[in-house]
C-alpha cells in the first residue's frame, strides 16, 4: 500500500477531503501550527531567562505598551505578513478576475 504522505512537495493526497488542494492547506495549517510552538517555547524560555536575571519580569512584559512609533512598525508587519499568507488566494482571485475579463 502507497503510503499518502509519501510526496511532501504535492502535500497528502485526498486523506481528509474530496480536493487534494484542502488536504494540503490542512498540511500546510498543521506545519504552521508546529512552527508557531517552536517560537512560543523559545520565546517562553527567553522571558523566564530574562525574568530570572532580573532583566524584565513577566509582568513588565505583559504590561509593556509599545510606543506610536514601534506600534506602527508592528503595524506595517502585521499587514506585510498577512499580505503574503494571502498571496496565493489574491493571486488565484486576480487569476479568475482576468479570465472573466476575457
Amino acid at each position: 500500500m502507497a503510503d499518502p504522505m509519501q510526496d511532501t512537495m504535492n502535500g497528502p493526497t485526498k486523506i481528509f477531503a474530496e480536493d487534494p488542494n484542502v488536504d494540503r492547506l490542512f498540511a500546510m495549517v498543521l506545519a504552521l501550527g508546529a512552527e508557531i510552538s517552536k517560537v512560543d517555547e523559545k520565546l517562553d524560555s527567553l522571558l523566564l531567562l530574562l525574568e530570572q536575571l532580573h532583566l524584565v519580569s513577566l509582568a513588565e512584559v505583559e504590561q509593556f505598551q509599545p510606543n506610536e512609533a514601534d506600534q506602527a512598525r508592528r503595524d506595517r508587519a502585521r499587514k506585510d505578513f498577512i499580505e503574503a499568507m494571502l498571496a496565493p488566494f489574491q493571486l488565484a482571485a486576480d487569476a479568475l478576475v482576468e479570465k472573466a475579463r476575457k
